[in-house]
């Protein structure tokens, strides 16, 4: 990907996290802010969640990147040991906010996961006062944190409950946990699979599943989530649209025209752009047109999600249950990348999800993105 590839990235990451900017980052502020930086430190923000994207925010105003290099290669040391794929991913949000407080005292060098873990517990031995446990119950909170880190790599309840029992006999053996490799990615989910009586040494599939039974679940979808845009966003979709409509002629039928004009005004010149740099005859630009209007079908279904944290050094726990849907318009700039035998695999099993939904299925196909980024995030599944 290329400087501009993450600048939508973290464009996204705005939208999606719901931060409110300040003034100076309004209309182009913050694309302007963000052209200042090298390409190396506008991936490194790009990679940012909610708690570090806001310090970002908060601390750069009117600063140059020679001013706050130091912080942001600090920042990012400090962001991958509390993310998705480190060793401290349990820390909840105040804890991490309250990282984020002490960085101007810390050096790089002294940023490695023992400090980094007991600033963290500052924060809750601050709120919930001296916490009182023993080696077994710290062990305990850590597993918890880690059957969470390992169905997100894509093991089973058995394969986990397998490795736990070898970590308890050996706890010393407990950072191999989070250093499991990730599952073979972009396996079609078991229950979506179909039975087939063609050779296993197949060539890849290089076309759109077009079979009746898809297009009319997907129609259907389509009709459920059709809302009437109106007012300065309907313009904006307008104008955009009819520029997509003029490149790409017959390629977009009727009923993906509907999916786009719920889409959003910077999604959508984002696709505007991304279609006008593909030759119109080319069959990728029917994988990209199918791409978008799968991606925001799927993003509609909301999941039941559950919000969790621990501390391995104290007693105090949080969890919360609520319904959203899995933004996959941040993942545009990745499918870029992709072969057509890639992508067409991608947008047919997004198409035979939208089939038969399942929250497996989408969590898993979000996870398989989610690793193709080397970034932030993901959701835990409640059942």
């Amino acid at each position: 990907m290329n400087k501009s590839d993450y600048v939508y990235m973290i464009l996204d990451n705005i939208l999606v996290y719901s931060i409110n900017l300040p003034p100076e980052f309004q209309n182009n502020g913050l694309d302007d802010h963000l052209n200042n930086f090298d390409e190396n430190y506008v991936k490194i923000i790009a990679g940012f969640n909610k708690s570090f994207l806001e310090h970002f925010l908060t601390v750069t105003k009117g600063k140059s990147q020679k001013d706050v290099a130091g912080l942001l290669k600090k920042m990012e040391k400090i962001a991958y040991m509390v993310g998705p794929i480190g060793n401290l991913s349990y820390l909840g949000s105040d804890q991490v906010d309250h990282l984020l407080t002490k960085i101007n005292d810390l050096k790089i060098d002294e940023i490695i996961e023992e400090k980094i873990s007991l600033l963290a517990d500052d924060q809750l031995r601050q709120q919930f006062g001296g916490s009182n446990y023993n080696a077994s119950e710290a062990l305990e909170n850590q597993l918890a944190s880690a059957a969470f880190f390992l169905m997100n790599m894509g093991y089973s309840r058995e394969e986990i409950q397998e490795k736990f029992n070898e970590v308890r006999q050996d706890p010393s053996r407990l950072d191999t946990l989070f250093n499991t490799q990730q599952r073979e990615i972009y396996n079609l989910p078991m229950e979506l699979q179909q039975p087939s009586s063609t050779s296993p040494s197949r060539p890849q599939q290089t076309s759109i599943d077009q079979s009746n039974g898809l297009n009319a679940s997907i129609a259907q979808h389509i009709q459920t989530i059709h809302q009437e845009i109106t007012g300065e966003r309907a313009e904006k979709v307008k104008v955009i649209l009819e520029e997509i409509k003029a490149y790409v002629k017959d390629d977009l039928s009727e009923l993906q025209e509907k999916v786009f004009r719920q889409m959003h005004p910077d999604r959508l010149k984002r696709a505007l752009k991304i279609l006008k740099t593909t030759k119109r005859k080319s069959k990728r630009m029917k994988l990209y047109i199918e791409w978008f209007t799968d991606s925001l079908l799927l993003s509609k279904i909301e999941l039941k999600v559950e919000h969790w944290q621990v501390s391995s050094s104290a007693d105090h726990s949080s969890a919360g249950v609520y319904t959203a849907g899995i933004d996959f318009s941040r993942y545009d700039p990745i499918i870029r990348d992709f072969s057509d035998a890639k992508l067409t695999k991608v947008v047919n099993i997004s198409r035979r999800i939208l089939q038969k939904p399942s929250k497996k299925a989408i969590q898993k196909l979000g996870q398989d993105l989610i690793s193709e980024t080397g970034f932030d995030e993901h959701l835990y599944f409640t059942d």
